[in-house]
């Protein structure tokens, strides 16, 4: 691996699934365009046999509500069911589970498997771009993952935050993250071919202006 890109870090303890889920991220309902928090929609299984679709659609609106620094009253429109229900019971099937981060089952929630293994990423340059006021991923977990990184003895951190929430789309985001991917090293010849090689296989590659990137 030659460079790494994070946005948005999400380390998946139990502190980090309950700030957004469970009510801590309502310290920003003041904005009269939140939308409810969901509380104890995470828990699923009381929720359901009686009111699954109702669950589904809060916890899918509260996460898209929440995404964006700059919203309007027309972007809090509740969820296609069907699409509702599918990224619901993916996403709580993870958080339940720790993210299934070296273990599985509700005891891996209170898991802190990325930094306890943060010596990995010792030798690899890290590009973290992190929105200030993002609401999904609190930017403590940014901080706590740059701080692990540069402590195991990664002096190739490099650490941007944007005046923006959680979404790669956010235009300060964005830019960052177009400068960053605009300012790799050229692909050598043999992970270029390594890349067509990919693409017969299937796999996907991002194409970012024209210019096609190593994912």
């Amino acid at each position: 691996m030659q460079t790494l890109i994070l946005r948005g870090v999400f380390l998946c303890r139990r502190a980090d699934v309950d700030y957004f889920f469970q009510g801590n991220a309502a310290e920003f309902a003041a904005d009269p365009l939140a939308m409810p928090t969901p509380g104890a929609y995470l828990d699923f299984p009381t929720a359901w046999r009686h009111c699954l679709v109702k669950a589904a659609s809060a916890c899918v609106a509260w996460e898209g509500s929440a995404s964006r620094l700059n919203r309007d009253e027309n972007s809090h429109g509740q969820p296609n069911q069907k699409y509702a229900l599918t990224a619901a019971r993916i996403l709580v099937h993870y958080m339940i589970n720790g993210g299934f981060l070296g273990s599985g089952g509700p005891a891996n929630r209170d898991n802190n498997y990325i930094l306890d293994h943060i010596a990995r990423l010792r030798d690899i340059p890290v590009h973290v771009v992190h929105g200030r006021y993002d609401r999904v991923c609190h930017l403590y977990q940014t901080e706590a993952l740059v701080l692990a990184m540069r402590g195991a003895g990664n002096n190739a951190v490099n650490y941007f935050i944007t005046t923006a929430g959680h979404s790669s789309f956010e235009p300060e985001t964005d830019n960052r993250l177009r400068a960053i991917m605009n300012e790799l090293p050229p692909m050598t010849l043999s992970e270029t071919a390594s890349l067509q090689c990919g693409v017969h296989h299937g796999h996907t590659l991002q194409v970012d202006g024209g210019r096609t990137d190593r994912i």
